[in-house]
């Protein structure tokens, strides 16, 4: 039989192990690197556990009626999580296993869609979609303009995961037509989808009240080599949120994480870039991009470089690089190099970047 709980009880139960297993696949995601991945493996396993004890007391759990669509939301985030955790199997199977742990990973969006929903509701989930600086932010109060209501929120724009060249979007809840609004262009890495990666942004972009677009690349990457079919692409887009939202042309940020950070250098820095802000992170780079680049463009353009000392793939000198390089020709650079980072994007850093780019840095 049942065991008989407070709802309050009840959801408490369920809704806060999947929101620790997300704080673990963040964790995890961050600091993976060939040195760790056994640690890491073996966290994963452990949230594995804990996401199975909580799962089996949502299905003995007494829910009530009104509650049942909940019930079922929540149901399919764990349903979700526990089904890519099964990638762990492959671990020690393979010659690469940051390979399987990475497939188990990948998987994070999907439950933050659907628990997404549910966090102008619960106190809870409206903390976790929050900065950590940001935790007493009080739940957000949506815009009464009944004429904008259809615009705010996450929307895909032809960027279903199977295809190629759409974006994701986000206009904060509160939007308010009254207010122009800082723009973020977020591009994902190399075989990445800006479906997936908007939520490397969400948080940040709901606790500043930001316009987040994560574009998806036209090929398999962004056109770091060979034609150009991205920045005529990334063009596009922002006139087409021009049509939806008020856009503050002073403050539009291009960045990226590994190949979209490389196609941040490559897009940003020509002489028809719409962007007043750039952001690499763990990007490659070469001293021949620059000297390809206008010195007007170049003159004063801030970009902010970020990369990890821990970087497998793209090592650190190759921004420390990027940093000589960019400073020399005139642009106004703010470096960060994070000691504990490897090869991923630093969603923790982000408060850092946005008081960057909207001036408010000490």
């Amino acid at each position: 039989m049942a065991e008989h709980k407070p709802f309050e009880d009840i959801l408490l139960s369920v809704i806060e192990p999947l929101l620790e297993g997300l704080r673990v696949f963040e964790r995890s995601s961050r600091y993976l690197g060939p040195a760790n991945v056994e640690s890491i493996h073996n966290e994963l396993l452990s949230a594995r556990q804990d996401l199975r004890r909580a799962s089996e007391g949502l299905r003995q759990a007494d829910w009530p009626p009104e509650a049942v669509q909940l019930r079922d939301l929540v149901s399919e985030g764990y349903r979700v999580a526990l089904r890519s955790l099964e990638a762990l199997e492959d671990v020690g199977q393979s010659a690469n296993d940051m390979m399987p742990i990475y497939r188990a990973l990948g998987v994070r969006a999907r439950i933050c869609e659907t628990l997404y929903p549910l966090a102008s509701h619960f106190s809870m989930i409206h903390r976790f979609f929050l900065d950590a600086r940001a935790q007493d932010k009080p739940r957000i109060q949506v815009g009464d303009d009944q004429n904008n209501v259809g615009i705010r929120g996450v929307h895909h724009v032809e960027n279903d995961r199977k295809q190629r060249g759409g974006f994701s979007l986000y206009v904060p809840e509160s939007y308010s037509p009254e207010r122009v609004y800082p723009v973020v262009f977020a591009l994902h890495g190399g075989s990445g989808h800006g479906s997936t990666y908007l939520w490397s942004w969400l948080r940040t972009a709901r606790t500043e009240e930001l316009v987040l677009v994560s574009p998806t690349s036209v090929g398999g990457t962004w056109a770091i080599m060979g034609p150009d079919q991205d920045s005529p692409n990334l063009h596009r887009m922002l006139e087409s949120i021009r049509d939806l939202v008020n856009v503050d042309d002073s403050k539009l940020l291009l960045t990226g994480m590994s190949d979209g950070g490389t196609f941040t250098y490559v897009s940003g820095c020509t002489d028809e870039s719409p962007f007043t802000h750039l952001a690499p992170c763990s990007a490659s780079f070469h001293p021949m991009l620059v000297e390809m680049m206008s010195k007007e463009r170049l003159r004063d353009l801030p970009i902010c470089i970020t990369h990890g000392a821990l970087d497998w793939m793209f090592t650190v000198d190759i921004a420390q690089t990027a940093e000589y390089a960019f400073s020399a020709a005139g642009a106004s650079v703010f470096y960060r190099e994070i000691a504990d980072l490897a090869h991923t994007y630093p969603e923790d850093s982000n408060p850092e970047l946005v008081d960057w780019f909207l001036g408010r840095e000490s």
